[in-house]
Order: C-alpha cells, then structure tokens, then sequence
C-alpha cells in the first residue's frame, strides 16, 4: 500500500509540472497586451458588479413589499370576517339606525389620538372611520333618543303586529337603537352606550376644556417658584397680559384671566422694604413675605399699614430699573412699553414716506386727530361727531365751507398763556400771540372769574400788583381770538392742551413742540421748552425765577423751533425709540381698552383717554369710583406717605401765594427735612385709608397693584448732589484747588453704587376683587 502510494504521488507531482510548464510555454508565445486582455476577461467588470448588487436590492424590496402585501391583506380579511360576524348579529335595519345617529352626530367633531394606549380587544378599533364625539351628557341622551325615535319607527313601517312577530320588533328596535359609533366599531359599551376608548377621549377633551377656560372659579394670581424677585418691567406686562392677548408670562399664573376685565395701579411712593421689616442683604430676600407675622414679631411704623395687612397678606420685593449710579424713573418703567413688530414696521413706513416728501410744509407737523385725542385736546365737534355740545363758555374755530377754488395757504400763530390757581381749578391769566415774523400781534392780562387761591408766580409770573385793576375777561379774550385765528390758522405751542383748556376753546390745527421734538428718555417724557431752546436755539429763557415765566418769550421759542424744523432735515431734534405709551398700547390693541391717568403731574398720562389733575389724596380717592367705572386701566398715585422721604423745608411765601404742603413739590429729595415717627405714621394712616376706600369701592373681579415703584432715595439723591457739585468745581480748578470736603473720589462713587442698589428695591402687593 505505502508503494502505491508513492507512486500515486509521484504521478500527481508528475502532471503538476507538465502544467506549469504548458502555462509557462504559452505565456510565452502570446504578447503582454494579450496577456493584459486576458487578465481582465477573467476579472469582473465594476459595471457587473454594480448591476449584481441593483438585483440584490431590487429583490429584498420585492420581499418586502409582498410580505407588507400579505399582512395588509391578511388583516383586511380578519376585518371583514368580524364585519360579516357582527352583520349577522345584528337586525336587518342597522343601516337606517346608523344613517339617524350619523344625523345626530353630524354637528359637532373632536379629534382623535390614535397612537394612544388601548386595550387588546379594541386594536383593530385603530383603523375605524374617527367618530363624531359630545359631552357624555349629549352622548347619553341622544342614545336614548335613537332608541326611542327608533322604535316608533319599526312600528309604523310594518304597520300591524300581524306582520311581525313581537320578538322580530323587539329585536330590531334594540338593534337601531345602537348608536351609529357603537355599531360601526363593534366595540363593547357602557350603560350609556360609550366604549372605553370613547370614555378616555371624553376625558382628554374635558381636560382641554379646563385647560381653555380655567374652570370655573374665580380669577387668582399664583406667582411661580423662583420668580418670586419682580421687576418693575413685570408689573408692567402683567397689565397689558390681563387687558390684551399677549403670551402667557413666565413668572405668574394668572387663573380665570378671562373674567378680569379692569386693572388698578396704585402707585404709593414712600414705601419701603425695611418698614416691613426685609433685610435686603438676606439670600432670601426674594421670595415673598407674608408680612403680617413679621409685624407682630417686630412692631414698628408699619403696624398702622391695617388694611394692606389683612387684604394684602403677601408683599413682594420689586426692581426699579437703572445703572450703577443711577435709578430710571419708575413711573416711566411702568407706563413705558417695548413696540411691537407691526407698530415698528408702520413707524418705518411714515419715516420714509416723509423723507421723500419733497416740500417741507408746517402741514407735516400738524396733529392727527388720534394725537389730539390721546394728548387731551379740546376737539371741534366736526371731527369729531361723537362728541358732546361744547359746555357754556366754550368755543370752537367754525369750519370753512367748501369751495371750488383752492384754499389760502394756513399761516402759522405761537400761543402762550399764564395761569392761577383758583377755586374753580386753573384759570387764564394772561394770553399772547407771536406772528411767523416774530412779531407780538395780542399780549393781554385777564381777569379770572374766581377768586385766586395761588398765583403760582414761580410759573406764571403773576402777582396781585400786577393784575390790580385788570378787567378784562375770558368772554373778551375769545372775542377777540377770533380775529387772529381761523380755520386757515395752525396754533404752535408747548403742551398746548393745557393753554387751550384755560382758553376754552376747540381748534382743529396744532402744531406742539413738545411732540415734534423728542426727550431723550422717550415717552411718556416730553421735553422741557426751556431745554428745547436751550439744547437747538442757544437761547436761554425762563431764566429769572423770581419774575416766572414770559409767556411772549415762551411763545417766540415755540415759533422759532418750529421753523428751525422746518429747515432741516427729517428727524431733527427726534431720537430712535422702541418704546410707546402703555396707555397707546392698550388703545391700539384689536379690543381697544381705555385708560385713566389720576394724578397730580399729567406727564405721563398724555396718552390716556383721560387725565385727572389732582391736588390730594383725598381728590384721588374720589375720582377712583368714577373712573374704573367707564375705563378698563387706572392709574392713581397716593403721595401721603411721600414725607417718609422727608419734609420739603419752610420757605417764606410771596404775596398771595398758598403754602404747597409738597405735593407738587420740586425740591429734591436730598435737601429734604427728616420727618419724626409721628409724622411718617400719619402718613402710613392716611395711606392704608386711601386703599381701603379705593379698593372697597372697586366691581368684583377687578385686578389690583400696589407698589412703590422704588425704595428710599434720599441718600442717592444727597451724594448725585454732592457728584454733581464736585463735576462742576473740577471742570475749573484744580483737584488740590478743591476743599477735601467736597471732593467726590473712588470711595464715594462706591458709596453711591450701595445706596442706588438698595434704593432699588421697592415693594408690591397683587390681588383681584372678589
């Protein structure tokens, strides 16, 4: 065996060799290219391997498809064995029962979650028709009223009992009574013909409901965790939140929203976090206080605060806004809003429709009648048809009648007037009128009809000296108005409105400079026409303090500002603004909302429906009523807790001027006198008092803000002074020049940036009427 072996061996070896040597013989006799040609016909081509890996491919997805095919049709066919089952099952007129409920559900859809949760016995439910869906109560009483309209149909379609047997009736009415949901689906159903898919989507729909509308309760704020630090900004979008359809806020929830139809601001400066006794430097500062508890632990001046503490158990800090060395005025914070999109996009527009307005006419500067409204103007009635009469003692410019020749050219007249304060309220003292020349064509003293309680001499320059044996009155003053200014006339002034009540008188054409030109803050800030003239006529008016006002000289500024204006380019003496009135907010909203300012400066209620000049907190008690009862917004500012901030100091008072107990004040607050503990309980008193009756006066479901807009300021104020006085010496003399205790160095400056951040911090209270 082992020689066959080898020699079988051998014989393999033998032939091994034979061919290697043939291929080696006739590698040889062929060329390189052939060799080449041959090696590639050997080799697969790309394209051959490319169409291989296309059939592969092509024959998965052919699997695929048939096998998707295969299960389709094989759950088509389940289907319809359980359809032909539950036909069987039911009576021969379930197709008019289906057609009656499909009538009865055909009003009314809800949306259906397919991919949610269901039992294994309602799978194949998934691929039903979507199934109209009611409350459960709807639900229930149609299904009674299917069986019952039903019934009274089978009797009277086979008419006798003769031709159908009592069980046949019987039968088919139980049948159509099945609602169209229940007999198209084929699922098991409750007592009240609902399935337990139906009863879970009822209850998703009924959780959206609650959702829209909130429930039923009655409207609540519910401040969230970790937002409890508030901002002056917040307060402020809570308003326009309540009153308008912006987005829900981030730091509050606000229950119920819908049924709040009127907000109360009541601004009360003068309150502060250390009278309740906040450590602002605690790491819980923050959050909110239920203030009351601290009172009992710690006593003091804000035990008098008896009614904010059992209506308002819950105090908040709030953030005034500003730099390291300065604090931006709250009020403008809070009645001051971003623009929106559109209102930017149209301001946009005007701006470039004017510049490419190739004549510069006084025409371009006149108000709207939506600026006349919202600044308060007295409004001819043929603009405005809505109005009322105009009240005895009133007057209006009388419309020219139309014609076919072009009208005049209108020329322009500045107009000043000087005022006192009488028992009636504010009353003419004195008008002037300044032609386009700058010429003086009526300057006349008056009279006014009441007896003077203030000349207001620091404004109006006017003493009883001067007005001794004047005569002339307001009658004769409109008499005589209508010589200079008709319907071709443009009035110019600064805050005109308040010259053209005084005046009585309603003119359709007002150019103000107070609106033309801007403040750099923007509104609700108008400039001062004494920075105006100042800023772009070099001119220096209003100067002497003693004498007051000129109301030749106001008026002039006024005329010259407007045709300096008319000269430049568009945008002189304007700012880029972001910013509008809350109270043009409100009005502009789809639902336009009105507003009420009530306060003793009317600055910032420029644009509200309504201004209400108030002379005490008393005056802003009794306008509250009134006015939330025709507006939606009311702002009201209390000041008698203001001498918490100090007492403005006794100054000798001229001839026939009454001693200003400091409402209108404008002495700052760093030269005021520290009040005692008796003084500042008063004024918590009075003020806790003045809520009451304001909030006890307010329709349910009102929305209430109390705030403070700001801490304590006066030590900001005494050291801004102090920086200001030192600003002043440094730019004339030498550091070494200056008295060591008027410097204002680093450390100073870092005692100012301490005193504004606490200053800062002021306080709020929310709550709704119930």
């Amino acid at each position: 065996m082992g020689a066959d072996k080898k020699r079988k061996h051998s014989k393999e070896e033998d032939e091994v060799k034979k061919a290697k040597k043939s291929r080696s013989s006739s590698s040889k006799s062929t060329t390189p290219v052939e060799s080449v040609a041959v090696e590639e016909q050997d080799r697969p081509s790309k394209k051959t391997k490319k169409e291989k890996k296309d059939r592969e491919v092509k024959e998965k997805k052919s699997k695929k498809e048939k096998k998707e095919k295969k299960e389709k049709k094989d759950k088509k066919e389940k289907k319809e064995r359980k359809d032909k089952k539950i036909a069987k099952s039911d009576s021969s007129d379930d197709e008019s029962s289906a057609s009656s409920s499909r009538t009865l559900l055909s009003d009314t859809t809800v949306s259906v979650d397919m991919n949610m949760d269901i039992d294994e016995d309602e799978d194949e439910i998934s691929t039903a028709p979507i199934v109209p869906m009611l409350s459960a109560a709807d639900i229930i009483a149609q299904y009674k009223k299917a069986k019952e309209s039903k019934a009274q149909v089978v009797v009277a379609s086979n008419g006798s009992s003769d031709q159908n047997s009592e069980g046949s009736q019987k039968a088919a009415a139980e049948g159509a009574a099945k609602p169209f949901y229940v007999a198209q689906m084929g699922a098991k159903v409750d007592e009240n013909g609902l399935t337990r898919k139906e009863r879970r989507l009822l209850k998703i729909k009924q959780k959206q409901m609650d959702r829209k509308s909130e429930g039923d309760g009655e409207p609540a704020f519910n401040i969230k965790a970790g937002h409890e630090m508030l901002t002056l900004k917040d307060l402020r979008d809570l308003i326009v939140f309540i009153l308008t359809e912006t987005p829900s806020l981030p730091w509050v929830e606000v229950k119920n929203k819908f049924k709040i139809d009127k907000v109360v601001m009541i601004y009360v400066s003068g309150l502060d976090p250390q009278l309740f006794h906040i450590n602002l430097q605690s790491p819980d500062a923050h959050k909110a206080v239920i203030w009351g508890e601290r009172v009992e632990k710690n006593k003091g001046v804000v035990t008098e605060l008896d009614y904010l503490r059992w209506n308002f158990e819950q105090v908040n800090v709030v953030k005034a806004t500003g730099d390291k060395f300065r604090i931006h005025s709250p009020t403008n914070t809070l009645l001051s809003v971003p623009l929106s999109n559109s209102e930017k996009m149209k301001r946009e527009k005007e701006k470039k429709a004017a510049k490419s307005a190739k004549n510069r006419k006084p025409e371009n500067f006149m108000m709207t009648l939506e600026e006349l409204r919202e600044n308060s103007f007295p409004i001819p009635r043929y603009l405005d048809p809505s109005l009322p009469e105009l009240k005895d003692g009133w007057i209006e410019t009388p419309k020219l009648p139309k014609t076919t020749l072009s009208p005049p050219p209108k020329k322009m007249i500045a107009m000043d007037c000087e005022m006192c304060r009488t028992k009636a309220g504010q009353e003419l003292t004195r008008v002037t009128l300044i032609d386009e020349a700058g010429k003086t064509v009526y300057d006349e003293l008056v009279m006014p009809e009441n007896p003077i309680l203030d000349y207001l001499t620091q404004y109006s320059g006017m003493t009883a000296v001067r007005l001794n044996g004047v005569t002339t009155r307001l009658a004769e003053v409109q008499e005589k108005l209508k010589e200079f200014v008709d319907y071709n006339t443009i009035l110019v002034g600064h805050s005109l409105e308040n010259d053209m009540k005084v005046l009585k008188l309603a003119h359709p054409f007002i150019i103000d400079t107070s609106l033309v030109y801007h403040h750099t803050r923007g509104p609700p800030y108008r400039p001062g026409l004494k920075w105006l003239a100042q800023k772009w006529l070099q001119r220096q008016i209003q100067a002497n303090l003693e004498r007051g006002h000129d109301s030749a000289e106001d008026a002039l500024a006024c005329m010259d500002l407007i045709k300096l204006k008319l000269t430049k380019p568009v945008g002189f003496g304007e700012y880029e603004q972001d910013q509008e009135s809350l109270f043009s907010r409100l009005q502009r909203f789809n639902n336009p909302k009105t507003s009420v300012l009530i306060d003793s400066d009317a600055f910032a209620g420029q644009s509200a429906t309504t201004t209400v000049r108030t002379m005490s907190d008393e005056e802003v008690v009794a306008a509250v009523p009134e006015a939330i009862k025709n507006h939606n917004f009311v702002w009201a500012r209390l000041r008698d807790i203001e001498i918490n901030h100090g007492k403005v100091p006794l100054v000798e008072l001229a001839e026939g001027q009454i001693a200003d107990k400091g409402r209108l004040s404008k002495v700052s607050s760093g030269d005021k006198i520290q009040a005692s503990e008796e003084e500042i309980r008063q004024g918590l008193r009075s003020v806790d008092k003045s809520i009451e009756r304001i909030v006890e006066s307010l329709p349910p479901r009102t929305a209430v803000i109390v705030t403070s807009g700001q801490g304590d300021h006066r030590e900001v104020s005494r050291l801004q002074q102090r920086q200001k006085k030192f600003m002043e010496l440094y730019k004339t003399k030498h550091l070494s020049e200056i008295p060591k205790e008027e410097h204002f160095l680093e450390a100073d400056e870092n005692l100012l940036a301490k005193a504004v951040e606490v200053a800062k911090s002021g306080v709020c209270f929310l709550k709704i009427k119930q």
